[in-house]
């Protein structure tokens, strides 16, 4: 599972009393701007998008101390469907950590240059390994990964780190001819998961799919799900709103991908479907969506 901090109605002109705020520049000038924050969790690692929680922030509270009132309630309602929690570099604290396996999760996290003194004892340990290597298609991923890591003050396990180093080969159209080139990109992740439980290249693969949430949730939300219209201002509304949002996302999610047959799903997107619901919602009648299947155009 993985989850992360954002951002929800930004306004100038509609606040309330657990709105954060922030001063924006304009032409105008600065500008007060008001807006609510908020941690929301995600399964990862599937093909169907699974956002199971929401909770806001109050004015000038941190991520961590939300993260933790949600995870509290994913703790004893979800509690069979993962095993670890992951998140960005700001989670790499001992409240959380320690929290986490106090109810018996592992944590996966991505190592920032501020986590300094866990950075400096990989990289030492790490320039006297020899990197593994593997070679995908377009792209060459060395790597290093090593465990029992204690010098993050406070946590109570001991933390495995794995770092990779990722030529990415591309290839593209500059001046109507095609031109080669290379990327190379440097990641650094901190784990309670030891090596035995989870090889290096499972491990490296949960690293990267902490974009899910983004990719697959807020992203798409937020352009077609209207994620980002305010209905009501006040703070139990909105967690209302995106709860119900999200419910209405998965169902039709589910009914997509364990439902519609792969030759429908060729010729429909998620949103074709979506909007063929709508219409039919707003027409006042029942969706006969299989009558749009049947047809050549979709919606």
């Amino acid at each position: 599972m993985r989850w992360t901090g954002t951002s929800f109605f930004p306004s100038r002109c509609r606040y309330c009393d657990q709105c954060s705020r922030r001063t924006v520049t304009t032409k105008e000038g600065e500008v007060i701007e008001y807006y609510h924050r908020g941690v929301a969790c995600h399964l990862i690692g599937m093909d169907l998008a699974v956002p199971i929680d929401i909770e806001l922030q109050g004015p000038g509270e941190g991520e961590a101390p939300a993260a933790r009132r949600m995870l509290e309630r994913v703790f004893s309602l979800y509690a069979r469907f993962f095993d670890v929690v992951s998140g960005d570099g700001l989670y790499l604290e001992s409240p959380t950590i320690n929290f986490c396996r106090q109810h018996d999760k592992h944590v996966l996290v991505t190592l920032k240059g501020e986590h300094r003194l866990l950075m400096q004892d990989a990289e030492g340990l790490f320039s006297a390994m020899e990197p593994g290597t593997w070679n995908l298609p377009g792209q060459t991923v060395r790597f290093w990964d090593a465990d029992g890591f204690t010098s993050c003050e406070g946590v109570d396990a001991p933390l495995r780190v794995l770092h990779t180093v990722e030529t990415v080969s591309k290839r593209q159209r500059i001046g109507g001819q095609w031109v080669a080139s290379q990327e190379e990109h440097d990641w650094w992740w901190a784990t309670t998961i030891p090596q035995e439980l989870l090889s290096t290249r499972h491990l490296w693969q949960a690293g990267h799919r902490r974009w899910d949430i983004e990719n697959d949730n807020f992203n798409v939300l937020d352009a077609h799900w209207d994620l980002d219209h305010c209905f009501r201002h006040d703070p139990t509304a909105i967690v209302n709103f995106v709860l119900t949002l999200f419910i209405a996302y998965v169902l039709l999610g589910s009914f997509y991908l364990r439902n519609l047959k792969p030759p429908v799903r060729a010729r429909f997107t998620l949103i074709g479907i979506a909007r063929q619901l709508y219409a039919g919602l707003a027409a006042g009648a029942d969706v006969n969506l299989w009558a749009a299947v049947e047809s050549n155009h979709p919606p």
